[in-house]
């Protein structure tokens, strides 16, 4: 016999032109130069026909007796396989000899190479065959395409992926086209619809088709065909029933890759029982899984927990089962279309419910042991598994609402609290915990734990009247229920909560403080212990408290450096090195700690802090002078925050990017930032940061002379900012105000807004904001003809700044050459010179404490607006608001009868007839 002359000219033409795949051709042509034996595996339909043509094609000429290609699709009896094989190549039977052996005979002297495909369902048949082959001819190879191996000596697999798809941010039909699968999309549309085109337009549909087919040609191919007569939009909203929308492939082709439907039926019916039952069980999976979750889903009720292990890899060989490996553990994955086959037969061989309640329970054990692990020292590895199991914590939320175990949600994210704060998923976790805690099953234990953690979720997400009212609630039924653990958390997050929404005042903020520690230090729970804590010492520090309350901060991240709690480490850090840049003004100190957070935080991938620990890092360049530094770090904590999607962290950016707007740019610049800032934080609800806001407007007006813009912004800051009491805004409005006064020369009027300033800012340790105060009191004293107070005031103003290394900010540095000229201008040189001396050698404390001093020798006048004391102005400027006496003694804690007494005095100093009149004077002045 000659050559194989009857192998249909060798190989099939291919009729379409092939797309990607360039890696797998070069692999496979490699590997064909060793192997005797090369099986292409892969899931049906993922394109292995296809390559192997391309592969055989490209190696023919280095077979002396070229390509045979045998398909054994429409074969269904083993005995046949031979004769399938002999009909190629061109062997007769012989009698009395057996086909196997006259195919031995024929090409024992060939240098062939035999394509196998479609083997799957005769894989006991070709096994035998090629074994044989191979043992006797030892030029011939075999490349073989099978949903499972051969499982043979000698033989080599290649695992066949699908396509690459387009990724998940790709939009322009470029950033879609450049994938494998769009491509192929592309081409087989064209077939049918000769004026399709990837665009702009349909780009996005189609990487949606192609992701939700998860690259498989066949089913891209199909899916393709369809935009004869339906758009790529109405595909890919039709995949929701792939099985029935994905049919009509070429009438040549065989019918199981005619239909998506009977390429998977295919591979389904080729598996005995329990791997068809362990199969479906597996469907409930909505991403990967491990062997851990693949027992506990599988196992029961004719499953064996020890073969699992078995059924799965036996699922793996034929390619119904994805195989990955991730830190050291064995991944399974089913292929979406797939999973929807296999979800389809689990109501025909188990209850779906009851498996979806094996799958719901595992997942409430993982994330009760992710605990521990999350608050350790170490919480990376816990954070990846997580986030390998996203989709199915997911799904188990979903399950355990849907069929009645509300609880179970809670079960699964108080523990992993940790985790959806680290991934950002602050708006989808408050939606689950608050659709669980709405539900009919759910008791008042669980929905005090839901609405506890749902508050902080609300906060982050951008809600802060929402996280308020959540934790506000969560705390009356933990109270209710003596669930002193709950009512710890629920009281911590509800003050935090009320001091960036300004829900209550500040007396009510602190008592939820103090109780809420007092609570956790009997709890016993270390983590409830240090979270509790590291918010009480921040509130403490922005409320006013600034001394006590950094040394609960301090010694708070003490315990959690002993105790290994990484996660609240990065939190703890970065709120006091947010408070310590500003309003504290220790930019070293804030460096060190921003540092610290900023490379935990990327390390554990908490972005949010992330954002915000760049900011404060911003904010220590803006106090420092360093201007691409600050705007370095603020671009980036913005960018940060804006790729999270957290309205919070866009709104902290944005406001600190104001200030270094109004530090370094120009009035316009800083204008529009500071009103983008205050925009951003109307959008959140966060009174907080629209008191800071409405100051630096105010600021920015008063230095552009707009005085009555600057009045208008300055009076809102000053309100915003009084109960609940943000010291840093309110003493920075008054000093605003006091500059106002001080133009217009109403110098009593500024005298007092001034000093008011300063008790404030001093007493809430601002020391920026306390230097400023002190320069701002010593303009207004060379005013009242004390030149030497002034020169004393400014002197240890300014060896702050030249201590610390804190730069002024635009408004003071423009006034304050002018005030040391204006009060040296008063005084001989000599005694200039030895005021100067004096108050350089005070401290700030010292000088502050000197300043107090000199208030009381303005004497007050006897009558008028500026006769009235501090008591008597906030009763008035309560009464301006429209507080009745009941309401202004609640707010300043006095008798009703006290109230009364102070307006008596405050008619008759201003000689006023009511309450009316008193009302309509107020508003023309600054109180």
């Amino acid at each position: 016999l000659g050559p194989c002359e009857h192998a249909v000219s060798g190989l099939p033409a291919g009729v379409a032109p092939f797309v990607g795949r360039e890696r797998e051709r070069a692999e496979l042509g490699a590997l064909l130069g060793d192997a005797r034996l090369l099986t292409l595996t892969g899931a049906g339909g993922c394109g292995k026909t296809r390559l192997a043509l391309e592969a055989a094609a490209a190696a023919e000429p280095g077979f002396a007796d070229g390509a045979c290609w045998v398909d054994l699709g429409g074969l269904g009896d083993p005995s046949a396989v031979a004769g399938a094989v002999a009909a190629v190549v061109g062997v007769h039977e012989r009698p009395a000899q057996a086909l196997v052996d006259t195919l031995v005979e024929h090409l024992r002297e060939r240098c062939l190479l035999v394509v196998l495909d479609n083997c799957e369902h005769l894989v006991g048949a070709c096994a035998t065959l090629v074994g044989a082959l191979l043992r006797a001819c030892p030029q011939v190879r075999v490349l073989a395409t099978s949903r499972e191996p051969l499982a043979i000596a000698g033989e080599v697999t290649f695992a066949l992926a699908p396509l690459p798809v387009p990724a998940v941010g790709a939009r322009s039909a470029s950033a879609v086209g450049a994938a494998d699968a769009a491509r192929l999309f592309e081409l087989r549309a064209r077939q049918v619809q000769p004026a399709f085109r990837l665009t702009g337009d349909n780009a996005s549909a189609v990487a949606e088709i192609c992701r939700r087919l998860d690259g498989i040609p066949l089913a891209i191919e199909l899916a393709a065909a369809r935009t004869r007569v339906l758009s790529p939009e109405q595909i890919a909203e039709g995949l929701s029933d792939r099985f029935r929308l994905l049919t009509g492939g070429p009438r040549d082709a065989l019918p199981r890759q005619r239909r998506l439907e009977a390429s998977v039926a295919w591979s389904y019916e080729l598996l005995d029982a329990a791997q068809r039952l362990v199969l479906a069980r597996l469907s409930v999976f909505a991403g990967g899984f491990g062997l851990e979750a693949a027992e506990a889903v599988a196992a029961g009720e004719g499953i064996d927990e020890t073969s699992v292990l078995d059924l799965v890899a036996a699922l793996a060989e034929r390619s119904l089962v994805q195989v990955s490996e991730r830190d050291g553990e064995a991944r399974y994955r089913l292929l979406e279309t797939i999973r929807l086959y296999a979800q389809q037969r689990l109501a025909e061989r188990d209850d779906p419910a009851r498996v979806r309640d094996r799958h719901l329970d595992f997942f409430v054990g993982l994330a009760g042991r992710a605990r521990a692990g999350l608050a350790g020292p170490e919480p990376e590895p816990w954070l990846r598994r997580l986030a390998a199991e996203l989709d199915d914590l997911r799904a188990a939320m979903d399950w355990a609402v849907e069929s009645g175990r509300p609880l179970a949600v809670f079960d699964i994210a108080e523990p992993t609290f940790a985790f959806w704060m680290v991934r950002g998923l602050y708006v989808e976790m408050r939606r689950r915990l608050s659709a669980a805690a709405d539900a009919p099953a759910t008791d008042d234990a669980g929905r005090a734990r839901g609405l506890t953690t749902a508050s902080i979720l609300a906060l982050m997400g951008g809600d802060h009247p929402g996280g308020y009212a959540y934790a506000d609630g969560a705390a009356a039924l933990a109270r209710e229920l003596g669930d002193d653990a709950t009512l710890a958390r629920a009281l911590t997050f509800r003050a935090w909560c009320a001091l960036h929404a300004g829900a209550v005042g500040s007396a009510a903020i602190e008592a939820d403080v103090d109780e809420a520690v007092a609570l956790a230090e009997q709890v016993g729970d270390s983590e409830i212990h240090d979270r509790t804590r590291m918010y009480a010492g921040t509130i403490r520090m922005i409320l006013g408290a600034f001394t006590d309350g950094r040394a609960v901060l301090e010694q708070t991240i003490a315990e959690m450096e002993r105790g290994g709690f990484t996660y609240l480490l990065v939190p703890a850090r970065t709120f006091l090195g947010f408070v310590l840049a500003f309003p504290g003004g220790e930019p070293e100190q804030a460096r060190a700690l921003a540092e610290q957070a900023l490379e935990g935080g990327r390390r554990i991938g908490l972005t949010s802090f992330v954002s915000t620990a760049l900011c404060v890092l911003g904010t220590a360049d803006i106090l420092q002078g360093d201007e691409r530094s600050a705007r370095t770090q603020l671009g980036e904590a913005l960018a940060v925050a804006q790729r999270s999607g957290l309205p919070s962290d866009v709104m902290v950016a944005r406001s600190r990017s104001a200030v270094a707007e109004y530090r370094f740019g120009g009035p316009a610049q800083a204008r529009q930032a500071a009103e983008t800032a205050l925009q951003a934080a109307h959008g959140v609800g966060s009174r907080w940061e629209e008191a800071q806001g409405e100051w630096l407007l105010g600021v920015l007006a008063l230095r552009a002379g707009d005085h009555s813009d600057a009045r208008e912004h300055l009076q809102r800051a000053r309100d915003a900012a009084v109960d609940p009491r943000y010291p840093s805004a309110l003493g920075r409005a008054l000093l605003g105000l006091a500059h106002l006064h001080h133009a217009d020369g109403n110098l009593d009027q500024a005298w007092e807004l001034a000093h008011d300033g300063l008790e404030v800012l001093a007493g809430a340790g601002d020391r920026l904001g306390t230097a400023d105060a002190l320069e701002a009191v010593a303009g207004l004293a060379t005013g009242f003809g004390r030149p030497e107070r002034a020169l004393r005031l400014l002197a240890a103003a300014e060896r702050f700044h030249a201590e610390s290394g804190i730069g002024r900010f635009p408004l003071e540095a423009d006034l304050a050459p002018q005030r040391r000229a204006d009060t040296r201008a008063l005084l001989d040189a000599e005694e200039a010179e030895a005021c100067w001396a004096d108050g350089v050698a005070m401290t700030v404390d010292e000088a502050v404490t000197y300043a107090r001093r000199g208030r009381g020798e303005r004497r007050r006048p006897q009558t008028g607006w500026g006769s009235l004391t501090p008591a008597e102005r906030e009763v008035v400027r309560l009464v301006a608001e429209g507080c009745s006496n009941a309401e202004v003694g609640q707010r300043l804690f006095v008798s009703v009868n006290t109230v009364k007494k102070h307006l008596s005095h405050v008619y008759e100093k201003v000689q006023v007839d009511g309450r009316a009149e008193l009302v309509a004077q107020a508003a023309r002045r600054d109180l």
